[in-house]
């Protein structure tokens, strides 16, 4: 499996879907409120999440439609490049379709790892806190 692609139409206005991507304080109200999230929105800026667990750095912001940034697992050995995640979004009438594109992976256990993790741990929670928010 050379990469992961993802799309969804979640009934949220595009600017909630860009600040449930972006914003610290939305990423944890999807995440959960004692979620340890950092960003820092700027070419070059780096985020963490889950804990710590996942970081990387922003190498493409395009609001509202598009971002990009790298991505590493704690876990992953130093000898490991980091993966890259793509994100490209567009308003769907009053709703908003998404299309995730994850690759780069060290390897194919890891790309079938993050291709189930992205629907669990990421694209139905935010899906789920953006159609109640709205």
């Amino acid at each position: 499996m050379e990469s992961v692609v993802k799309e969804i139409v979640v009934r949220a206005p595009l600017q909630s879907v860009w600040s449930a991507l972006t914003e610290a304080e939305a990423i944890r109200g999807w995440m959960g409120d004692e979620s340890e999230v950092e960003v820092d929105l700027r070419p070059g800026g780096r985020y963490r999440l889950f804990g710590g667990e996942t970081t990387g750095e922003f190498r493409v912001i395009d609001p509202p439609h598009r971002l990009a940034y790298s991505w590493r697992q704690g876990e992953w050995p130093a000898a490991w490049k980091d993966s890259l995640v793509e994100w490209d979004l567009r308003p769907d009438g009053s709703s908003t379709h998404i299309r995730l594109q994850h690759s780069q992976f060290p390897n194919d256990e890891e790309a079938t790892g993050h291709d189930e993790g992205w629907d669990l741990y990421w694209l139905e929670p935010m899906k789920a806190w953006l159609e109640t928010q709205a």
